[in-house]
């Protein structure tokens, strides 16, 4: 059984692409990072924990659309109200991130020597630290890869947005690092 918002998301995704004459076509951001290692966590580690040396591979995807018009351009589709959007807003968490009991249990092993509050806060810093590394350039990357994003009540271009790194508290008090958003004012 799926997330209740997911499944409004979808439906209403696929509502705008009927309406629109859109074909949906969902892309997400893929990055792939130096290091060694089958996880993200392990490739981390095997970089000394040294956001210096975890970068992004130039195979990396970072596209993120949910359809394509009938001119082949890329929207980003969004249910929300043009009105929320005077705020920061959730866009999207293309990065690495804990997000179930198996990836706690997995961080506390790799981070904290499978201490939980060793890892939390070896984690943490990481994070912190890190965003100084996939700053301006991923930002740009995954946020230009569509022409604007079609909320419930209207399309705004991209040149209209603004966009910026946040960290958020997360799963089990790891950190997450996001991507918000907002119209320009």
């Amino acid at each position: 059984m799926g997330q209740s918002r997911n499944k409004t998301g979808v439906e209403f995704e696929n509502s705008i692409c009927e309406s629109k004459g859109w074909q949906r076509v969902s892309k997400s951001p893929k990055i792939k990072w130096t290091g060694k290692g089958r996880s993200n966590f392990e490739k981390i580690a095997s970089v000394n924990f040294n956001p210096d040396n975890f970068l992004p591979l130039p195979n990396s995807i970072f596209d993120k659309y949910d359809a394509i018009t009938e001119n082949g351009e890329r929207v980003e589709l969004k249910k929300y109200k043009i009105s929320k959007l005077k705020d920061w807003t959730l866009y999207s968490e293309p990065i690495f991130k804990v997000a179930s009991h198996g990836d706690v249990s997995k961080v506390a092993r790799i981070f904290g020597q499978g201490s939980l509050e060793k890892a939390i806060e070896v984690y943490n810093q990481f994070v912190s630290r890190i965003v100084k590394n996939i700053g301006q350039d991923i930002l740009d990357k995954i946020t230009q890869s569509n022409i604007g994003i079609q909320l419930e009540d209207g399309f705004i271009p991209q040149s209209n947005l603004e966009y910026r790194w946040v960290i958020r508290k997360g799963w089990a008090n790891f950190d997450r690092l996001s991507i918000e958003f907002r119209v320009k004012n």
